[in-house]
């Protein structure tokens, strides 16, 4: 009986529905009927960016999440191409997932369905790298943007003339050179004071001195005084 072939561009649900039947019998390890257990297999989502599996494909064809069948294959091969990424070759689950690529089209083809492998699409691991290297630096520049516009919103009540001493502050060296040149203005200020007062006291204590030398001249007049008048005394 001959099946009639159709086409990617849209979903035939029971088709598709009858396809995944065929490969969860086929799947005679029940490998693929259900997500991978993270208790059971450590470390797979670590490897495995994008997990995929029968049952989510069947819910996800339940629910209308495709709208196409070729939709449906691209999880198909995603699920198959996971688990020969992540299994060692030669291992029991590395080989049935080899199988099953080769098998899934003609499985396909017996539920009515009409898939080509070179349309199916599965970004390859330095795709998703880079997609993920991207996302990380999108995610930094709005944070970096977010912080920018933040503090612009602080500041926007502020001042011209305070926002400039604010962020001159913020400046490194800034701070440390407003402080050694306040040091200076104020040492030179003390210095001055204390020459003003050396001075004075130098002023004054001259004064005192002088004073002092003129009252031993006028005693030494009065003794020379009286030593006359004696020597008169003397020559009567």
């Amino acid at each position: 009986m001959d099946v009639d072939k159709r086409p990617r561009e849209e979903l035939h649900k029971e088709q598709c529905l009858s396809f995944v039947k065929k490969l969860w019998a086929a799947d005679t390890l029940a490998m693929f009927h259900y997500p991978v257990s993270a208790t059971e297999v450590p470390g797979y989502y670590e490897v495995i960016e994008t997990p995929m599996d029968l049952s989510t494909i069947r819910k996800n064809i339940e629910q209308g999440k495709y709208t196409t069948d070729g939709e449906v294959e691209n999880d198909v091969v995603l699920m198959l191409s996971n688990a020969l990424e992540f299994n060692e070759k030669g291992s029991q689950w590395h080989d049935l997932a080899k199988q099953l690529k080769k098998r899934y089209l003609a499985l396909a083809s017996e539920s009515g369905l009409s898939f080509d492998a070179d349309q199916a699409f599965i970004p390859t691991k330095k795709a998703r790298d880079d997609e993920s290297t991207l996302r990380k630096a999108e995610k930094k520049a709005d944070e970096k943007l977010e912080d920018i516009l933040q503090a612009m919103e602080k500041d926007k009540d502020i001042p011209l003339e305070q926002l400039r001493a604010m962020y001159a502050r913020r400046t490194p060296g800034n701070e440390a050179d407003q402080q050694n040149s306040d040091y200076s203005s104020g040492r030179v200020t003390d210095d001055s004071d204390d020459e003003v007062s050396s001075a004075e006291e130098d002023t004054s204590g001259g004064g005192s001195s002088s004073g002092s030398y003129d009252t031993d001249e006028e005693d030494d007049d009065s003794l020379d005084s009286e030593s006359a008048s004696k020597d008169d005394d003397d020559d009567e």
